[in-house]
């Protein structure tokens, strides 16, 4: 229970400082928008402190403070996501998954489902990594490095402490937790691999800090420690001749291109379809693609494309069952540009992932409101490629 508390103060921190600090990597926030992160961030600072005790935060007699504290945060969130509206698809489908979380924790908890509230309060944190992640990003942020002098932040585990890191956008920060968790001898390198912690690393230093150099003496000496399992050891060896490349690789003049060029690279290195050995190429591909789709003076149908292919993306190295962003990126590649001749292909493997991720791809289980979106994408492709 208390590492679950100390997780759970973690989680609301980072949605504290994600959402305060503003949208990642966006367009400085206009008036209204940074109305609504002061309104979050104030929510957020009275039921923080309360939450990271089951006493306080089960207080019957703080019921109702608390219900409104969360209440003020759902409505903001919905704001939130009102605002990402005029931004990059990535981003309002980050900010939407945030509000969406607002709204059902509200729900538990004034339904007396208290744990299942801060449960979900915990997972809210997945979509502060995330939207940070994405881009190139070298500004100084104040208030999450004073959040990380906290002193019950400074004795968080290492895993713990660099995915805050990576919330609050302390990127130097988590960078070195994150070599420093390698390093340690008491970290299982197979543990560290299964949550995920060398897909984050890559992620800052290739996405944010555009350093492709960094990690390479990390994973060498990693490579040489004999807990390292075989399998492991083999990716790592992959991954730093992939960083070679990439650090010595003069880009295409076309970004969309380049992009393509990074895929066909992951595709030659993978044996199967979630083969890891390809992680280097998916993470430079991605960080382009990114970077593109931020510019909406861009033809839609390239636009659709890039969207299309950080859905291939991320159907290769997504890892977060509560945050996946492969279905909303093809979708969101079909309804740009439902004649492109990327669509037939977008709507395909949007439709196998639909299925293999609902019970042994059982068609029955699948939601009538997944069907219902399935029938609308085919039906737009058919209609605008004549089929």
């Amino acid at each position: 229970m208390d590492n679950l508390r100390d997780r759970l103060g973690v989680a609301l921190a980072a949605l504290l400082t994600c959402t305060a600090i503003g949208a990642a990597a966006a367009a400085d926030p206009d008036a209204e928008t940074r109305a609504t992160m002061g309104e979050i961030f104030e929510a957020l600072s009275f039921v923080l402190p309360l939450s990271l005790s089951d006493e306080r935060f089960e207080d019957p007699a703080r019921r109702e403070a608390i219900s409104a504290a969360l209440r003020k945060l759902a409505d903001n969130g919905a704001r939130l996501e009102a605002h990402a509206r005029s931004r990059d698809a990535g981003f309002g489908f980050l900010s939407g998954s945030l509000a969406r979380d607002s709204r059902e924790i509200l729900a538990r908890y004034e339904a007396g489902r208290i744990p299942e509230a801060r449960f979900l309060l915990h997972q809210v944190t997945d979509n502060c990594v995330a939207c940070h992640s994405r881009l190139p990003d070298d500004r100084e942020h104040p208030l999450g490095r004073r959040l990380m002098r906290d002193e019950a932040v400074a004795a968080l585990p290492l895993d713990e402490r660099a995915r805050l890191e990576m919330a609050t956008r302390q990127f130097d920060r988590a960078l070195a937790s994150h070599e420093a968790l390698f390093a340690s001898t008491g970290s299982s390198p197979a543990d560290v691999d299964l949550m995920g912690h060398f897909d984050d690393y890559l992620e800052i230093c290739i996405r944010v800090q555009q350093d492709p150099k960094r990690p390479i003496p990390v994973f060498e000496k990693l490579a040489q420690r004999p807990d390292v399992p075989e399998a492991l050891r083999e990716n790592l060896k992959l991954w730093i001749v992939s960083l070679r490349e990439l650090s010595e690789r003069k880009p295409a003049r076309s970004p969309l291109a380049e992009a393509r060029a990074l895929l066909a690279m992951a595709r030659d290195r993978s044996r199967f379809p979630d083969d890891r050995r390809a992680l280097v190429y998916y993470v430079a591909a991605s960080s382009i693609l990114n970077r593109y789709v931020a510019d909406r003076t861009l033809a839609a149908e390239k636009v659709g494309e890039a969207y299309y292919l950080l859905g291939v993306i991320e159907s290769h190295v997504g890892r977060s069952f509560w945050l996946s962003q492969t279905e909303h990126y093809l979708d969101t590649a079909i309804r740009i540009a439902p004649g492109a001749p990327y669509a037939p292909e977008a709507y395909a493997l949007f439709e196998e992932f639909v299925q293999s991720g609902h019970t042994g791809s059982a068609r029955t289980a699948i939601s009538p409101e997944m069907r219902q979106r399935l029938r609308e994408l085919r039906a737009l492709i058919d209609s605008a490629q004549g089929t």
